[in-house]
């Protein structure tokens, strides 16, 4: 007789993904045990709610109330809101079957953005879910559209939301049920979870809560243009160690990533530029490793239209 190295039911991760590789790993990841623990006694649960985090340069970039807008349009609605901060170890948790193909710079770019400010996590209804139809995070998923700019549409979150970059996109979103579970079991202990059991179960209106988190942080962080030929336009001006990079490559010199990361963490980098730092990072760091591919493919939404 084979060993048994996970207490997940099979049909239960079946009606949660289409991927057989994510059935593999998650069966032995703990998050998602956990998360099962919380959830699985109603699949439906899940089926019908996804997650959207509107990340740091949301607040700064002021893409809060064009987000919540379009979710809104295509009848998403939040049910759970709570503002949370990125740290080192929910980058790599959440991000953990991604990140194999991150290169060095990439990973590094993530550790001073994300903890940078909060995020504001939306735990949302899909309000046209039906048992049968598209589970929620896969409509989500599908709506936000390509990461290549080149393949999106104006219906796509990322168009609609002006997506500076790769990085600097404003949201994430759960790919799939799977996920969602995961996702929540990273960021929060059961008893948070039981929470959004709850609101999720009473279709709790949270809509207050979201638009009272997006005014908080939009009292705290100044706005932002996030633009790359401004920022580094800006730091002309600087004493800071980026100051010294910004009037360099005015002189034609070559500014390499490595001196950009190294300014960005040095003891006398100026906090006000942080956000110009960011912008140039993003806009020159690599997003793969060549010959390096995923661990499993990404969510593709004709996998949940076949029968």
């Amino acid at each position: 007789m084979s060993p048994v190295h996970h207490d997940v039911p099979v049909v239960a991760m079946k009606a949660l993904t289409r991927s057989l590789p994510k059935i593999g790993w998650y069966s032995v990841d703990n998050y998602f045990r956990e998360g099962c623990w919380t959830f699985l006694d109603n699949v439906d649960d899940i089926l019908g709610v996804t997650l959207c985090v509107l990340k740091p340069e949301a607040a700064p970039g002021r893409r809060y109330r064009a987000a919540l807008q379009a979710l809104l349009d295509n009848d998403f609605r939040p049910v759970h809101v709570k503002r949370f901060r990125y740290q080192r170890l929910t980058i790599r948790e959440t991000w953990r079957y991604q990140l194999n193909i991150a290169p060095r710079e990439r990973i590094e770019t993530m550790d001073l953005l994300l903890p940078s400010a909060d995020s504001v996590l939306l735990v949302l209804k899909d309000c046209r879910w039906r048992p049968g139809l598209l589970p929620a995070a896969v409509r989500l998923t599908a709506l936000k559209g390509p990461s290549d700019p080149r393949e999106r549409r104006s219906h796509h979150l990322r168009c609609r939301l002006g997506a500076v970059n790769t990085q600097l996109n404003f949201i994430h979103t759960s790919d799939e049920p799977i996920d969602v579970v995961r996702e929540l079991s990273v960021l929060f202990a059961a008893e948070h979870r039981s929470v959004v059991r709850t609101h999720i179960r009473q279709g709790h209106d949270a809509l207050a809560d979201a638009v009272g988190a997006f005014d908080a942080l939009e009292s705290e962080i100044p706005a932002h243009d996030l633009d790359l030929a401004r920022s580094w336009e800006r730091l002309t001006e600087s004493v800071s160690p980026a100051g010294e990079l910004a009037r360099l490559r005015v002189k034609g010199q070559d500014v390499p990533l490595s001196e950009v990361l190294a300014a960005a963490r040095h003891p006398s980098a100026d906090p006000t530029e942080h956000w110009d730092l960011l912008a140039i990072l993003t806009h020159t760091m690599p997003s793969n490793v060549p010959g390096v591919s995923r661990i499993f493919p990404n969510n593709e939404l004709s996998r949940w239209q076949q029968p």
